[in-house]
């Protein structure tokens, strides 16, 4: 009886630990984008969005950084921002954060986009 109930405990643990190895929890979020840009003293208003839906997004922000637009998009998940990356020419180079992509031309912008984790 204890080698039966050993095997299904075993099993029960192995089948329990290699269904949840494979997904990595992602807990970005606009607003974590948005305090990142806030902290270094650029204005953000959230209310301010990009037309996301252009390029598939589900929300995004706009903002200014020494008067250059700044664009931050969020996509469903990560694997619908590669799927449009793919697709469309225009944003294939910008720089993605998990499922957040980003569009400008200042490195200092992309330098407080990529630190956030």
């Amino acid at each position: 009886m204890r080698k039966i109930m050993s095997v299904v405990v075993i099993s029960v643990l192995l089948l329990v630990t290699g269904c949840s190895g494979g997904k990595e929890v992602n807990n970005l979020t606009l607003d974590k984008f948005i305090e990142a840009y806030t902290s270094q003293g650029i204005e953000v208003d959230k209310n301010e969005k990009p037309l996301f839906e252009m390029i598939k997004a589900n929300d995004g922000v706009i903002f200014y950084y020494d008067n250059s637009p700044v664009k931050i998009y969020e996509f469903e998940s990560e694997k619908k921002l590669d799927k449009a990356k793919k697709e469309n020419d225009v944003i294939k180079d910008f720089v993605s954060n998990g499922k957040f992509l980003l569009e400008t031309k200042k490195q200092e912008a992309v330098e407080i986009f990529n630190s956030v984790k």
